[in-house]
């Protein structure tokens, strides 16, 4: 197929191809495997490679020894809109309820920096 190296790789997803390939001699994820002749004699063979295993599952698939499972599309997401644009009626309701808190907190501050001057020059005063 046209779909690239990687193409293969999705097929070992389903459990299908997994059971199949469970069933197969002599190939065990890569490691070599021992496997025993019809005379007797023990040969060490090794799984072949990613394009070779693609190959055999998907003459598998079309012989008809594995049955897949059809495909279920996952409905995308739907897009809900920036965060910053969701958010800005309740970012502009604390700004408005700050801006009218904030005249007081003012007049705080400076009766607060006012009482520390009128402090300071007393003590320096009397040194």
């Amino acid at each position: 197929s046209a779909a690239g190296p990687a193409a293969g790789l999705a097929l070992w997803k389903s459990a299908a191809v997994s059971q199949w390939a469970e069933k197969q001699p002599g190939e065990r994820h890569g490691r070599p495997t021992a496997v025993e002749t019809s005379d007797g004699e023990t040969v060490v063979t090794r799984t072949p490679s990613r394009r070779k295993q693609a190959l055999k599952v998907k003459a598998a698939i079309r012989a008809g020894e594995i049955l897949l499972e059809p495909t279920v599309m996952v409905e995308p997401p739907r897009f809900k809109g920036h965060k910053r644009d969701r958010s800005r009626p309740a970012r502009q309701a604390q700004i408005e309820q700050k801006m009218k808190e904030m005249p007081a907190l003012i007049e705080e501050y400076r009766v607060e920096r006012r009482e520390r001057r009128e402090k300071r020059r007393q003590e320096e005063r009397f040194k």
